[in-house]
């Protein structure tokens, strides 16, 4: 099984993005031979050629289509496609005409949101694929479509899909859980919860954060509801694609990037983190110990497989299941039985782990090393490549702006000024979030078509603009005030030797962004929005006014107001 995710095929930007995956579909797909190949959304870009503003362009939906179909991929596997947050840009409904994944997708027609497919292997093995859907309904331009949400209804859909599988089931979607935002009822359960509670789930796999910008090259965790959730690099800029493997009961992957032949997955001995719920049976167990296992794939045929344990003088000759792209040879496992033996890449052979070298008949080589532990052993997985997948943002974003909110007060709270708390009250952007639909920008959601939309990114948007504009804003001021009050009555300054250059420098700095701001949010949402826009266009002409009060202030009317508020603490 492969897993493919993030494409953006733009007709903008990148069209090696469409060649390659023509390839991909023509010579891949081909060598390997999947039984599905799992495409996790974002199949298209959807921005502008600015890459600011976003729409659906139909140019890109049919070149995903026509590789799909010169690809002959319908013939060769079962393709499972769902949407991302990209494919939902400017999607007034699940029946709008822009909504192309309907009428250009492989299950789009059958399945225009969450679905379940079942697969079974050469081998009779059964798994039934659920793929989540959890993509804004309607679908505002970017950014405010950056949070997954699932309302009750789709819950429960879920846990219905999954409580009727007897078979293992394989989970995936675009966003990881941990961007995925559950509304309803106070009872009603998260994504994870869902997963977790069944006791076939396997694996979540999804795409979405793009490894954070490379940061995080290979971000993996499991869950402490008992599934391994994996997420995949993308296809935009990194080509990358998953191999999944499930032999003999025995689930394994490896992260490869598009070209690179030829490809090994070593299926046993096992990874030793994943441990994931156990699908072997007993008979499984003790045939899988006896053999080191694995898959080699090229487009060539392959010379020899062979395979080194730790520091060991000789290389091991793996022999050919016939008919298949299985290799194996006999072990003594006997010898490994105890401690922890790590895979690291192949210019770093530490002790204790399994070597692996594969070359074809055109002289391609490849080799890998290969943790593994046959008493239960775990390394710990690195804590940076398991956080993304394990937060809640949600409520991430919501305490981030929560606590630049609160920096952004401390200087009135410090002078008693806030004496009790307010409530937001009016939008905070009113515009065309999706095309020919006015709505409206809360902090706490997204109120367009009759609807009220949880989105959290709304939190991130408020949090940059208290961080990049508010907060410096309130710094200047105050800094002005301040020199005011230390400066000499009548005094005269030029512009040279005035002490407010710098500050005013920085001031009008920071205006000039606001208004980059603004010129951003305009190609995202046009005039309306940036014209009805509260907190970015309004805040210009409320600084400025501020700005220019502080200039005209004299020291006798900032002594007053000091006296007022000294009054204000005593009582």
């Amino acid at each position: 099984m492969i897993k493919i995710s993030d494409l953006h095929l733009s007709i903008f930007h990148d069209w090696e993005r469409v060649t390659e995956l023509k390839e991909f579909c023509e010579l891949t797909l081909d060598t390997i031979k999947p039984v599905a190949v799992l495409a996790s959304g974002d199949l298209t870009d959807a921005k502008k050629k600015d890459g600011i503003g976003s729409t659906q362009y139909e140019g890109e939906w049919l070149a995903y289509h026509n590789v799909l179909t010169s690809g002959k991929v319908s013939e060769k596997t079962k393709w499972l496609d769902i949407r991302g947050n990209h494919d939902s840009f400017d999607v007034n409904n699940l029946d709008s005409p822009k909504n192309f994944y309907r009428k250009y997708s492989e299950q789009g027609q059958s399945h225009p949101r969450s679905y379940i497919y079942k697969v079974t292997n050469h081998a009779g093995m059964s798994l039934n694929m659920i793929a989540v859907d959890a993509c804004l309904d309607p679908g505002p331009k970017r950014p405010f479509n950056f949070i997954g949400n699932l309302d009750e209804n789709e819950i429960i859909q879920l846990e219905s899909l999954a409580n009727n599988s007897k078979d293992p089931i394989v989970w995936f979607g675009h966003y990881p859980t941990s961007c995925i935002f559950t509304s309803g009822s106070k009872t009603v359960k998260s994504v994870r919860s869902i997963i977790g509670e069944n006791p076939m789930s396997i694996v979540y796999l999804c795409g979405h954060l793009h490894t954070l910008g490379g940061l995080v090259p290979q971000m993996y965790t499991m869950q402490s509801e008992g599934f391994a959730e994996l997420e995949l690099a993308d296809w935009k800029d990194g080509r990358t694609f998953r191999l999944l493997a499930f032999d003999q009961g025995s689930f394994s992957f490896i992260d490869i990037r598009h070209g690179q032949w030829p490809i090994i997955l070593v299926t046993n001995p096992k990874i030793p983190w994943l441990t994931i719920r156990d699908m072997e049976t007993e008979e499984d167990q003790k045939a899988n110990i006896k053999y080191i296992r694995i898959l080699a794939f090229s487009i060539d045929p392959i010379k020899h497989v062979s395979v080194q344990i730790d520091k060991e003088y000789k290389w091991r000759n793996c022999s050919n299941v016939e008919g298949s792209p299985l290799f194996i040879t006999e072990w003594d496992y006997n010898a490994y039985s105890s401690g922890l033996h790590t895979l690291h890449v192949i210019f770093v052979i530490p002790l204790n782990c399994m070597q692996v070298k594969v070359e074809d008949i055109q002289g391609r080589k490849h080799e890998i090393n290969h943790p593994f532990s046959l008493d239960n052993s775990k390394p710990a997985l690195k804590l940076f490549s398991q956080w993304p997948l394990n937060v809640y943002f949600p409520d991430v974003l919501l305490m981030m702006f929560v606590i630049a909110s609160l920096a952004n007060l401390l200087p009135l709270l410090v002078y008693r000024f806030v004496s009790k708390c307010t409530k937001y009250k009016s939008p905070w952007a009113i515009g065309e979030l999706v095309t020919d639909l006015i709505g409206w920008v809360f902090p706490w959601g997204i109120y367009v078509k009759g609807k009220l939309i949880k989105d959290s990114f709304i939190y991130a948007y408020g949090f940059g603009q208290i961080i990049t504009f508010q907060l410096p804003l309130n710094f200047i001021l105050s800094h002005r005030l301040d020199k005011r009050m230390q400066s000499l009555p009548n005094t005269q300054y030029t512009f040279i030797t005035s002490p407010f250059i710098y500050v005013d420098m920085i001031f009008f700095f920071l205006i000039i962004w606001q208004i980059v701001c603004c010129l951003w949010f305009f190609g995202a949402y046009g005039w309306i929005a940036t014209i009805f826009g509260p907190l970015k266009t309004w805040s210009i002409f409320i600084a400025l006014w501020l700005w220019n009060e502080t200039r005209k202030i004299t020291t006798n009317e900032i002594r007053y107001a000091t006296g007022v508020m000294e009054k204000l603490n005593t009582n």
